[in-house]
């Protein structure tokens, strides 16, 4: 079954992208995980919900690990916010539900200033 290949490769990749430490090469592992995960070729109902429920579990995981980003260029940043945006349904759904995770995205989203903030609200 592909839509199995699919979903073990993506858990692959989020694992590997978790113990990298170049920003560039996790963010683009975590990509392709993503993508893997939302082309999935035509999964049972319960391979989709093996699909959303790793999208979720490893958005928690990102919103905890964001929080430890005090400081970084704007280009590292950056690769974090396109993997913000990649999972906004999810990270929208636990900002509502945990305080302390809305926190995290509002500081990380903050860590550049009002002008990016700004510009990220008109684009939505």
């Amino acid at each position: 079954m592909t839509a199995d290949r699919d979903i073990i490769e993506a858990r692959g990749l989020l694992e590997r992208a978790e113990q990298e430490s170049d920003p560039e090469q996790e963010c683009e592992r975590i990509e392709e995980a993503l993508i893997l995960l939302e082309t999935a070729d035509d999964p049972t109902p319960q391979q989709a919900e093996l699909i959303a429920n790793l999208r979720m579990a490893y958005a928690r995981r990102f919103l905890g690990r964001i929080s430890r980003l005090k400081k970084s260029t704007f280009e590292v940043w950056s690769y974090y916010l396109t993997i913000l945006e990649n999972l906004a349904p999810e990270i929208e759904t636990l900002a509502n539900e945990d305080a302390e995770l809305a926190e995290n995205r509002r500081a990380f989203v903050d860590m550049w200033g009002p002008e990016v903030k700004a510009a990220l609200e008109r684009s939505k």
